[in-house]
């Protein structure tokens, strides 16, 4: 997208949030669920940069940018300390969630000051009285010297709040010595902390993926990984250039910050804009869109600053990223006639209110204004290769291409409930759940052994736990991390583009082994499975759908076309499987037809991982001591 192509992305999401405007209050109403100043910080950002580029559309609101910065800046939500019942981490001034709340987060002070910010820059234009504009530098740089603000203060290993603010401090206070040394200070840290220390995970792991507590050990569940906080992390790019242009030496480690871009942006991302999720923070994160919207910073900042990109093209995939990940956004915006709920896919274990759905829209429409006003509009977007990412000692493998995305979970230390050697979901190139994005057992594709009809084994098994020296799967053939095992200390991303991509992996349990065998090509992906036992065994392979919709088109060998239903039919006799989902699906190719194999179609319950699964396809193996099967799975293209 261009200018007006970003601009057109706010202007659209800006109808969709006009009912929130409240004339008698003066700012956005959200309505219950604590983001009135996260929405309206937003919101002035969005009609700042309107403003900014002289643009006549519904984001350009002067009186309402006048009248919310006025709310930003004061007593409302502006705090001199923090109120009782507040962060106890929190100890200066700064924000609060909404009037009358106690609620502190590092977010509202860096989402509000962003706003202010960016009403500053346009204070001309909009008109800003005097007053609002003082209390802006004021406010500013009283919570960038503060003690919650100023080094060495530090949440986890979260530095991107820290170079917002101090960001923000160079802007309107023109304080940018603090910035160009503070910013150096807090990368060099990241970074010099990358590796673990003694019993501590530190920040990054083999492969480089991210520690959400990094002075917490290895086993911790939130350190699995973290798509959502890696980017919120990485989103202190956006003010790498600033930085750089204040007086900030470049790192001494740029060499590994490239390598950490290349793993955020291969392992975090999918060629529709939508992350490549899995998180330690389970349910608590998962899905939901709020997080996502945050997550876009990263692409903004990578798309931005040249200086962090490996090469030029990995800042042209960010641009492609983000531009698809916001009108993806306003696709569901426009399919379900006004703002998606807050969590995607019908994941709900831990509801999130109405108002984090407004939310979640505010920041995809800041966003367009961000990408805007940091000139993505100006660079060209190219559409990535099929990328991967691979982590050695989780064994954890992502994959997106131009035509479907997927991932492989061997370890999610209990965090949420799915993962194996199998692939643990399968969406189309328009990230519609092509089979599932979860779940374990008949919801999952994968092996299954039974003895006596109960379960022995399964290669989806559900949960792992991490295992510290332990390769869980092991890449056969890629570009880069072929052969490498979960011991590894090099520092390095295995990720990148990709043409053929293999890997393998195995489980054993009474006395049964199952090994898969994966290859991924850009159009298509390949799966075998091998099983060995000491007795007879009964095995079966499984291959799920989605949504109320779902069925399962058989091509049988003499050319008819028939729908499945219930009772079996012998493999033998079948050409292809079309396995159709509630908004895509994909083909089964049967590479091999094992003698007396039949295929009959199950109804998985619905899981906290999988909500709403469709019917599952089973090819039934023959009993014994030895089974295989292999598959070709081909994504349907999404409609033109």
């Amino acid at each position: 997208m261009d200018a007006a192509g970003y601009l057109a992305v706010a202007d659209r999401l800006q109808r969709r949030l006009e009912p929130l405007w409240d004339a008698r209050l003066g700012r956005y109403e959200p309505g219950p669920g604590a983001t009135d100043t996260e929405v309206n910080a937003d919101l002035l950002l969005v009609h700042s940069v309107a403003a900014l580029q002289g643009h006549d559309g519904p984001t350009r609101a002067d009186a309402r940018a006048r009248s919310i910065a006025r709310f930003l800046v004061s007593p409302a939500v502006w705090t001199d300390r923090p109120p009782l019942g507040a962060d106890p981490q929190v100890t200066g001034p700064g924000w609060v969630a909404m009037p009358g709340r106690p609620n502190r987060h590092l977010v509202f002070d860096v989402e509000a000051i962003d706003g202010l910010v960016h009403a500053y820059l346009a204070r001309d234009v909009l008109r800003l009285d005097g007053r609002t504009v003082a209390r802006i530098r004021d406010e500013i740089h009283r919570v960038a010297t503060s003690s919650d603000w100023r080094w060495p203060a530090l949440r986890l290993n979260q530095i991107n709040w820290y170079c917002a603010v101090l960001a923000a401090d160079a802007v309107v206070n023109a304080n940018t010595s603090a910035l160009a040394g503070g910013m150096g200070r807090y990368v060099a840290r990241f970074l010099a902390g990358a590796a673990p220390q003694g019993a501590k995970a530190g920040n990054l792991g083999p492969g480089l993926r991210f520690h959400y507590l990094p002075d917490r050990g290895l086993r911790t569940r939130s350190n699995v990984d973290s798509a959502e906080y890696a980017n919120i992390v990485l989103g202190f790019s956006r003010y790498y250039g600033l930085a750089r242009d204040s007086g900030m030496a470049a790192p001494a480690q740029l060499d590994l910050l490239h390598e950490w871009v290349r793993r955020v942006l291969a392992g975090y991302w999918t060629h529709s804009g939508y992350l490549n999720w899995d998180t330690g923070l389970g349910f608590s994160r998962w899905h939901q869109r709020k997080k996502s919207a945050l997550s876009q910073l990263a692409l903004i900042g990578v798309a931005s600053s040249p200086e962090l990109q490996p090469t030029a093209a990995w800042g042209a995939w960010a641009k492609w990223m983000l531009d698809r990940g916001l009108t993806g956004y306003v696709a569901q915006v426009e399919r379900e006639h006004g703002i998606p709920a807050a969590l995607a896919y019908g994941v709900n274990v831990v509801p999130q209110s109405r108002a984090n759905a407004y939310l979640a829209a505010a920041r995809y429409e800041s966003n367009a204004a961000r990408a805007l006003e940091a000139g993505i509009g100006r660079r060209s977007a190219i559409r990535p290769p099929a990328l991967y990412s691979f982590d050695p000692d989780t064994g954890r493998l992502a994959v997106t291409t131009a035509a479907y995305n997927t991932a492989i979970v061997p370890v999610n230390q209990r965090a949420i409930p799915y993962g194996g050697i199998d692939i643990a979901r399968l969406f189309d190139a328009r990230q519609d759940v092509a089979a599932n994005i979860g779940g374990s057992g008949a919801a999952s594709f994968g092996l299954t052994a039974r003895v006596g009809g109960r379960v022995a084994l399964r290669t989806q098994y559900g949960d792992r736990g991490f295992n510290a020296g332990a390769t869980p799967l092991r890449l056969t053939r890629a570009p880069r991390g072929a052969g490498v095992s979960g011991t590894d200390t090099s520092r390095r991303a295995y990720a990148g583009p990709f043409t053929d991509l293999r890997a393998s992996g195995e489980v054993h349990d009474h006395g049964i082994r199952a090994t898969t065998h994966y290859r991924f090509t850009p159009g298509w992906i390949e799966a075998r499975w091998t099983l060995r036992a000491a007795t007879d065994v009964d095995p079966v392979t499984t291959f799920p759908s989605w949504g109320s919709r779902a069925h399962v088109v058989a091509t049988l060998r003499d050319g008819r076309i028939v729908t499945l239903g219930a009772g079996t039919r012998p493999l033998a006799s079948v050409r292809s499987l079309h396995i159709v989902s509630e908004h895509s699906g994909y083909q089964v190719l049967p590479l091999a037809r094992p003698a007396g194999a039949l295929i009959r179609l199950v109804t998985p319950a619905p899981q906290p991982a999988d909500p709403h699964p469709g019917p599952t396809v089973e090819i039934v193996l023959a009993t014994g001591r030895t089974a295989s099967f292999a598959a070709r799975i081909i994504i349907d293209a999404p409609p033109a």
